[in-house]
């Protein structure tokens, strides 16, 4: 388990169970608006936009890679 998390109650975070995400938006866009989506984001509203992950063909089940990163996001222009 990655330190950082050590002692926080088993949120299920790394699962992807976790309400961590609440407060936020997930969108899908298409891969080629992703870049100016992001870009806009920063520009227009200072918010930083992440990519976190992608549609394929496959199984319909989502899969969490071992090597993700966890962003504690602390502003938002909304506040």
């Amino acid at each position: 388990m990655n330190r950082q998390f050590e002692d926080m109650p088993n949120f299920r975070l790394m699962e992807g169970f976790s309400a961590e995400t609440s407060g936020g938006i997930l969108c899908m866009i298409s891969k080629s608006k992703a870049e100016d989506f992001v870009r806009e984001a920063q520009e227009e509203f200072g918010q930083e936009v992440w990519t976190v992950g992608k549609v394929v063909s496959g199984s319909k089940k989502a899969h969490i890679r071992p090597d993700i990163e966890v962003h504690s996001v602390t502003k938002s222009f909304l506040s």
